[in-house]
């Protein structure tokens, strides 16, 4: 008995903070900041609205990111998150797809988050 306390209790010790690190780097996009407002822009069937964030939280270490949500009437959710970037060129190519600084996005099925983009270090700082 006294043995499994002890094993549960190592596992409680070392499986907290491994759990604490990954909470902190691994970042949803729903989890971000909103930021400051910059510009929305509505579909051409004006159903839905993208809407465009600064989010800059100061500092000489930490750059300003973009953050676009997609407002579907009845909830909103974060489709775009790039750092490193301080302006917005969004354009609705259709009624379901929109281009926001040259990435192509389904509102619906697709999301960019520049952490997952192995080439986004290509592209850094161009907007």
């Amino acid at each position: 008995m006294k043995k499994w306390v002890i094993v549960l209790a190592i596992i409680f010790l070392i499986g907290i903070p491994i759990y604490a690190i990954y909470d902190f780097l691994v970042v949803e996009l729903d989890e971000l900041p909103e930021g400051e407002f910059l510009s929305e822009y509505p579909s051409p069937n004006g159903e839905y609205t993208a809407r465009a964030y600064l989010i800059d939280r100061g500092g000489a270490t930490v750059r300003t990111a973009i953050r676009v949500e997609i407002d579907f009437g009845n909830k909103v959710k974060t489709i775009y998150w790039s750092y490193d970037e301080h302006t917005v060129k969004t354009k609705w190519l259709d009624n379901e797809t929109v281009d926001i600084n040259n990435h192509q996005l389904n509102i619906f099925k697709d999301t960019y988050n520049w952490k997952e983009d192995p080439r986004w270090e290509d592209n850094r700082g161009r907007y």
